[in-house]
């Protein structure tokens, strides 16, 4: 059985049961058609299909590079990497575009290997050297090799086959509906987390290709800490390359007509980037650097958090992606030729004393329960009739969950903001986590979305002279984190800018934003916070009026 094979079956197998175990209960309690739930799925799997590239083509914008004689036609080295990668692994070419943002990323969609886009954007090419982008495309062509991205598109329609059920079975008459809109509710539910199992071993299966592809382990996994982590800058050299590779194909796909503007699917964080490597056994050799202005105790202590903090796990189950450390060890326990084995040696020094261990679990509980306290009182209230033994104990229960609700907001907001030195700085925080927020001020340039390319992203990155982070735009009002993302976040790009916010890691590092402004006077501020602390301070008021008007009436 092929690794592949072996890392997606699970998971393909825990979906198709979930959809042929509702389907079955709708046939047999609902009398509905046998063939109902085979034929409504496969048609909405070719409809998706069908539609859903050209749907990723129209919201995120790329230059193509057209083909001649059966090569790309430019000099960049991302034309004859990409080309020597696709025939090493027997697909044909691939269609290549130059996403133009900032943003290092790469992206890789398509109906079929034939039709296979693989997508890089501007910043990706900036940072790296040539052994690292030959990782990044090794992996991106591992996913075209090994068809995942078809599988992908297939496999998030049964989530999507069981929500239906639930919304179509919740409002019958019937007395079995009842029981089968529960069942297919927590079947969606599994299905979600099922299909974030699924792309996390696609990812694990493409970085297997590219170490068995380019024999260069070491080179996958530093440019992981790159993305991943946001380290490293962008080389002047490059920049101009890559700036001038760029203008070249514009030209030419002008002079010769060639196809329209192709786009791509923002599929976050997905690529990987390689960087030069030190060997970590030579002290001077840490003590310097690991290459291209990544500082190996910051990337060190990236990857603790990822081994250390118990967030780490729980959110990598409600992610796409595998967190760093796990990708890193995958590749080592791999036996292949080209594992890591200077970077496995960086991850071996990640290490945590008994003591910080301890102090890290006791952190996670605090945080958990800070989290948890508020609903832990109002669902018992609202959905089982807890605490109604009384008008009095009904609005000292509201009351409390609205001052827990508060705690809960200053510890996830607080009020003081520090100015960060520098955006890999904030990688050293052992503290950091999806729940308590850092307040942080940092200044550096906006050089692209958060999901980079994409029209409608409202986040943005910055980056200053140590490395990038995204910023979080955040607003609850309904579209309009897309509005923002359409009519404003683009006047951001490519300038200065300073950021106050609360940094986090969920698990990637983000800052969520309370305020930017540019040199220029662009300004713009994140409002969910704001709601947070009014929602919470109304609940206290509704639970005191409730405790006055109960002492009221006795």
């Amino acid at each position: 059985m092929s690794f592949v094979l072996r890392k997606s079956l699970p998971s393909l197998t825990g979906l198709v049961a979930l959809l042929l175990g509702v389907g079955f209960l709708a046939v047999v309690f609902l009398n509905a058609p046998v063939w109902f739930p085979i034929a409504f799925a496969l048609a909405i799997v070719l409809l998706q299909y069908a539609i859903n590239p050209r749907i990723i083509q129209w919201l995120v914008p790329a230059v193509v590079v057209p083909i001649e004689n059966g090569r790309f036609a430019t000099e960049h080295p991302v034309g004859r990497l990409l080309a020597e990668r696709c025939r090493q692994a027997g697909v044909p070419l691939v269609k290549l575009g130059i996403v133009d943002d900032g943003t290092p990323n790469a992206f890789t969609f398509g109906h079929t290997r034939g039709d296979a886009r693989i997508w890089v954007t501007r910043g990706l090419l900036e940072r790296l050297d040539e052994r690292e982008l030959d990782a990044v495309l090794a992996h991106e062509v591992g996913h075209v090799k090994n068809r995942d991205f078809i599988v992908m598109t297939v496999a998030a329609v049964i989530p999507m086959i069981l929500y239906l059920v639930y919304l179509t079975t919740r409002s019958s008459g019937r007395d079995q509906a009842g029981a089968v809109a529960v069942v297919a509710y927590v079947g969606y539910l599994i299905s979600q987390f099922t299909l974030l199992a699924l792309s996390r071993s696609r990812e694990y299966a493409a970085d297997h290709w590219s170490c068995t592809a380019t024999g260069d382990g070491d080179a996958l996994c530093s440019a992981l800490v790159k993305v991943a982590y946001g380290m490293g800058s962008v080389d002047a050299a490059k920049k101009n390359e890559t700036h001038a590779a760029v203008q070249a194909v514009k030209s030419r796909w002008k002079r010769n007509a060639k196809q329209n503007q192709v786009d791509m699917k923002g599929l976050r964080m997905q690529s990987m980037r390689a960087m030069g490597i030190f060997d970590p056994r030579d002290a001077v050799a840490m003590e310097t650097a690991i290459a291209q202005g990544v500082e190996p105790e910051r990337a060190i202590a990236a990857l603790r958090w990822d081994m250390l903090n118990p967030w780490a796990k729980v959110l990598e189950k409600m992610s796409s992606h595998p967190i760093v450390a796990n990708r890193f060890k995958a590749l080592e326990n791999s036996n292949l030729p080209g594992k890591p084995k200077r970077w496995s040696v960086v991850r071996s020094l990640a290490t945590v004393s008994p003591e910080q261990r301890l102090a890290a679990r006791a952190r996670f509980g605090k945080e958990l329960f800070i989290a948890v306290a508020p609903w832990a009182v109002m669902i018992p209230l609202v959905a089982f009739g807890a605490f109604r033994t009384s008008t009095l104990t009904i609005g000292a229960a509201i009351a409390g969950a609205g001052i827990l609700f508060l705690v809960k907001q200053a510890y996830r907001y607080p009020g003081e903001f520090a100015q960060a030195q520098g955006v890999t700085s904030l990688l050293e925080r052992m503290d950091a986590g999806p729940i308590a927020g850092i307040g942080v001020t940092l200044t550096g340039t906006i050089v692209g979305r958060g999901m980079p390319g994409y029209l409608l992203s409202p986040d943005l990155v910055i980056q200053d002279e140590t490395g990038f982070v995204p910023v979080i735009y955040s607003n609850p009002i309904p579209l309009a984190r897309s509005g923002f993302g359409l009519l404003r976040a683009g006047r951001f790009l490519g300038k200065q800018a300073t950021v106050r916010g609360w940094y986090r890691r969920s698990p990637g590092p983000a800052i969520d934003l309370r305020e930017i402004q540019t040199t220029d006077g662009l300004r713009a501020r994140g409002w969910e916070w704001i709601l947070r602390y009014a929602v919470s301070a109304l609940v206290v008021v509704i639970g005191v009026a409730v405790v006055l008007a109960g002492s009221t009436v006795n």
